[in-house]
């Protein structure tokens, strides 16, 4: 009973927010008339779309990891300067 209490009360508060929701936007306030006129886009087959996909060269993890230590080594650097700076 007393593990059920908490999971009882946890539920009505959820409950208890859901309520509290103004509901969804007014989305169609925001159209304009130009865009309510305007024809459905036209929709395009997917398999050529995957297939462009596809063709894109991966990036090489060897040259992001090696601009990631110069990056981190360049900040460790500037930190290095801020210690010796002295702030009187």
């Amino acid at each position: 009973m007393r593990r059920r209490l908490p999971l009882a009360l946890s539920t009505a508060a959820a409950l208890a927010l859901a309520a509290c929701s103004s509901g969804m936007p007014d989305l169609d306030s925001r159209l304009t008339e130009a865009s309510r006129n305007a024809p459905y886009p036209e929709l395009v087959p997917l398999g050529p779309l995957l297939a462009q996909v596809d063709a894109l060269l991966p990036r090489s993890a060897a040259a992001e990891g090696q601009s990631l230590e110069s990056r981190a080594a360049d900040l460790r650097r500037r930190a290095a300067q801020l210690r010796r700076m002295s702030i009187s």
